[in-house]
Protein backbone atom coordinates (compact mmCIF):
# COMPACT_ATOMS: atom_id res chain seq x y z
CA UNK A 1 0.00 0.00 0.00
CA UNK A 2 0.89 3.65 -1.10
CA UNK A 3 0.70 5.71 1.03
CA UNK A 4 -0.86 9.34 -0.93
CA UNK A 5 0.59 12.56 0.20
CA UNK A 6 -2.30 14.98 1.10
CA UNK A 7 -3.13 17.19 -1.15
CA UNK A 8 -2.73 20.80 0.42
CA UNK A 9 -3.64 24.44 -1.82
CA UNK A 10 -5.83 25.08 -5.15
CA UNK A 11 -6.03 23.48 -8.44
CA UNK A 12 -4.89 25.86 -11.73
CA UNK A 13 -8.76 25.40 -12.79
CA UNK A 14 -9.85 26.42 -9.26
CA UNK A 15 -7.58 29.56 -9.53
CA UNK A 16 -8.75 30.70 -13.34
CA UNK A 17 -12.72 30.69 -12.01
CA UNK A 18 -11.69 32.58 -8.72
CA UNK A 19 -9.02 35.12 -11.03
CA UNK A 20 -12.89 35.89 -13.57
CA UNK A 21 -14.89 36.02 -11.02
CA UNK A 22 -12.82 38.67 -9.15
CA UNK A 23 -11.65 40.56 -12.51
CA UNK A 24 -15.76 40.34 -12.83
CA UNK A 25 -16.56 42.13 -10.20
CA UNK A 26 -13.80 44.66 -10.15
CA UNK A 27 -15.25 45.56 -13.57
CA UNK A 28 -18.98 46.27 -12.46
CA UNK A 29 -17.94 48.31 -9.70
CA UNK A 30 -15.87 50.20 -12.08
CA UNK A 31 -18.20 50.89 -14.69
CA UNK A 32 -20.84 51.76 -11.81
CA UNK A 33 -18.48 54.21 -9.84
CA UNK A 34 -17.63 55.91 -13.24
CA UNK A 35 -21.73 56.23 -14.11
CA UNK A 36 -21.74 57.65 -10.65
CA UNK A 37 -19.50 60.02 -10.98
CA UNK A 38 -21.01 61.11 -14.90
CA UNK A 39 -24.08 61.69 -12.74
CA UNK A 40 -22.75 63.67 -9.97
CA UNK A 41 -20.93 66.01 -13.06
CA UNK A 42 -24.25 66.14 -14.41
CA UNK A 43 -25.98 67.45 -11.07
CA UNK A 44 -23.22 69.87 -10.22
CA UNK A 45 -24.11 71.68 -13.77
CA UNK A 46 -27.59 71.54 -13.33
CA UNK A 47 -27.47 72.88 -10.09
CA UNK A 48 -25.28 76.13 -11.71
CA UNK A 49 -26.90 76.37 -14.22
CA UNK A 50 -30.34 76.94 -11.30
CA UNK A 51 -28.34 78.99 -9.33
CA UNK A 52 -27.43 81.53 -12.23
CA UNK A 53 -31.18 81.61 -13.17
CA UNK A 54 -32.43 82.17 -9.57
CA UNK A 55 -29.20 84.69 -9.12
CA UNK A 56 -30.91 86.75 -12.71
CA UNK A 57 -34.73 86.15 -11.86
CA UNK A 58 -33.29 87.75 -8.78
CA UNK A 59 -31.87 91.04 -10.55
CA UNK A 60 -34.33 91.89 -12.03
CA UNK A 61 -36.64 91.45 -9.19
CA UNK A 62 -34.56 93.78 -7.50
CA UNK A 63 -33.61 96.66 -9.75
CA UNK A 64 -37.46 96.53 -11.58
CA UNK A 65 -38.16 94.37 -15.12
CA UNK A 66 -38.67 98.20 -16.61
CA UNK A 67 -35.39 98.94 -15.60
CA UNK A 68 -33.87 95.65 -16.49
CA UNK A 69 -34.90 96.10 -20.22
CA UNK A 70 -33.63 99.67 -20.06
CA UNK A 71 -30.33 98.37 -19.17
CA UNK A 72 -30.91 96.41 -23.06
CA UNK A 73 -28.73 93.37 -21.92
CA UNK A 74 -31.43 90.41 -22.05
CA UNK A 75 -28.75 87.93 -22.57
CA UNK A 76 -25.23 86.63 -21.46
CA UNK A 77 -22.36 84.13 -20.61
CA UNK A 78 -21.13 83.22 -17.13
CA UNK A 79 -17.97 81.38 -17.04
CA UNK A 80 -14.61 81.13 -18.91
CA UNK A 81 -13.70 78.65 -21.65
CA UNK A 82 -9.70 79.58 -20.97
CA UNK A 83 -9.97 78.49 -17.36
CA UNK A 84 -11.76 75.37 -18.70
CA UNK A 85 -14.78 76.54 -17.10
CA UNK A 86 -17.83 74.68 -18.48
CA UNK A 87 -19.48 78.41 -19.86
CA UNK A 88 -23.07 79.07 -19.14
CA UNK A 89 -24.76 81.00 -21.76
CA UNK A 90 -28.50 82.86 -20.39
CA UNK A 91 -31.26 84.65 -22.19
CA UNK A 92 -34.56 86.13 -21.47
CA UNK A 93 -37.77 86.88 -22.75
CA UNK A 94 -39.82 89.87 -21.23
CA UNK A 95 -43.36 90.08 -22.42
CA UNK A 96 -46.01 92.75 -21.74
CA UNK A 97 -48.81 91.54 -20.22
CA UNK A 98 -52.12 92.39 -20.99
CA UNK A 99 -52.99 93.91 -17.64
CA UNK A 100 -50.44 97.30 -16.96
CA UNK A 101 -47.42 96.71 -15.26
CA UNK A 102 -47.23 93.30 -15.55
CA UNK A 103 -44.78 91.74 -17.39
CA UNK A 104 -43.68 87.76 -17.79
CA UNK A 105 -40.40 86.91 -18.02
CA UNK A 106 -39.12 83.45 -19.59
CA UNK A 107 -35.58 83.04 -18.42
CA UNK A 108 -33.18 80.15 -19.93
CA UNK A 109 -29.73 78.83 -19.21
CA UNK A 110 -27.82 76.76 -21.21
CA UNK A 111 -24.50 74.51 -21.69
CA UNK A 112 -22.26 72.52 -23.45
CA UNK A 113 -20.55 70.09 -21.71
CA UNK A 114 -18.06 67.46 -23.90
CA UNK A 115 -20.63 66.07 -26.14
CA UNK A 116 -23.66 67.13 -24.58
CA UNK A 117 -25.95 70.15 -23.66
CA UNK A 118 -28.41 71.01 -20.80
CA UNK A 119 -30.81 73.62 -20.58
CA UNK A 120 -32.80 74.97 -17.63
CA UNK A 121 -35.53 77.49 -18.15
CA UNK A 122 -38.25 78.65 -16.07
CA UNK A 123 -41.47 81.02 -16.45
CA UNK A 124 -42.57 84.00 -13.95
CA UNK A 125 -44.49 87.32 -13.30
CA UNK A 126 -43.16 90.42 -12.53
CA UNK A 127 -45.04 94.00 -11.63
CA UNK A 128 -43.49 96.54 -13.67
CA UNK A 129 -42.48 98.57 -10.68
CA UNK A 130 -39.41 97.36 -8.96
CA UNK A 131 -39.64 96.06 -5.44
CA UNK A 132 -37.23 98.50 -4.63
CA UNK A 133 -39.39 101.49 -5.75
CA UNK A 134 -42.53 99.58 -3.96
CA UNK A 135 -40.81 99.88 -0.69
CA UNK A 136 -40.13 103.00 -0.59
CA UNK A 137 -43.63 104.22 -2.03
CA UNK A 138 -45.10 102.14 1.07
CA UNK A 139 -42.61 103.70 3.78
CA UNK A 140 -43.63 107.31 1.90
CA UNK A 141 -47.16 106.55 2.20
CA UNK A 142 -46.93 105.33 5.62
CA UNK A 143 -45.18 108.64 7.10
CA UNK A 144 -47.27 111.10 5.18
CA UNK A 145 -49.99 108.93 6.69
CA UNK A 146 -48.57 109.14 10.15
CA UNK A 147 -47.96 113.43 9.62
CA UNK A 148 -51.25 114.22 8.43
CA UNK A 149 -52.77 112.05 11.25
CA UNK A 150 -50.08 114.17 13.93
CA UNK A 151 -51.34 117.08 12.26
CA UNK A 152 -54.98 116.50 12.57
CA UNK A 153 -54.74 115.83 16.33
CA UNK A 154 -52.62 118.69 17.07
CA UNK A 155 -55.00 121.20 14.96
CA UNK A 156 -58.53 119.88 17.23
CA UNK A 157 -56.71 120.47 20.61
Amino acid sequence: MVNRAVRTGFSLVEMVVAAVLLSGAVVTLCAISNKSLGGVKLNRENEVAWQLLDRQLTLIDYIGVEQFIEAGQLEGEFGDEEENQTVYHWSSDITEGEADNIYRVDMAVYWTAGNRTGRVSAATVFNGTGSTELSRESEESTQSSGQEEGEGESSTQ
